[in-house]
């Protein structure tokens, strides 16, 4: 049982870790990742130093923390895609779609993180690492789901599907961030890979 006490505890912390998010995406969107510092990050989130260090051991800890929160949000809805009613090209585009909704509100920050990937990639490795460990479950989760209700080939390896579909993501990612809005151009090319990706993949009808 949650006692009240705890409860404010735990909310009041949610609270602190959102405050430091937010604060530092805006001032990494703005300034760019390695310009900023954690004393600067404090300043605007007014809050000490020391309680930054409570969250967070790093400010590129803070990016990942960011990322992955908006991957949960995905993994959070996966069953809705999972039980789609849709053929798989749609359910599959309509994935893609979701995650980009969600990063959209955040588009100058997810602009400069692969920003960031794209020119320190010996860097930015550790974290990217991190991050696979929240995004691949949902995507497995995802194809195993589609194999079972017969949308996908039974004989399709659903680990190689991941690396392949999450490459077809990053591309995409990038085109959206170097496009801006209001992605016409990401949209075309969303329906066009994921369309050509789908080709053999549908489970054979007798």
């Amino acid at each position: 049982m949650v006692t009240p006490a705890r409860s404010r505890r735990d909310r009041k912390k949610a609270a602190v870790r959102a405050q430091i998010l937010a604060a530092a995406t805006e001032l990494f969107s703005r300034h760019g990742i390695d310009a900023v510092t954690v004393d600067s990050i404090a300043e605007s989130a007014d809050i000490g130093k020391g309680t930054i260090y409570n969250y967070f051991d790093t400010k590129e800890d803070i990016v990942v923390a960011f990322m992955i929160d908006v991957e949960r949000k995905v993994q959070a809805r996966i069953h809705r895609f999972a039980k789609s009613n849709a053929p798989l090209h749609s359910i599959l585009t309509d994935f893609i779609r979701f995650q980009l909704r969600l990063k959209r509100p955040h588009y100058k920050f997810v602009r400069v993180f692969l920003g960031q990937i794209l020119l320190r990639t010996d860097q930015s490795l550790p974290y990217l690492l991190e991050m696979q460990k929240v995004i691949d479950p949902p995507l497995e989760a995802l194809f195993q789901t589609l194999q079972s209700r017969g949308l996908l080939r039974k004989d399709a390896s659903v680990p190689e599907l991941i690396i392949v579909f999450k490459t077809i993501q990053m591309g995409l990612s990038i085109l959206w961030a170097v496009e801006g809005p209001p992605f016409r151009q990401t949209e075309k090319t969303l329906v066009q890979e994921i369309r050509l990706f789908c080709q053999g993949l549908e489970a054979r009808t007798s």
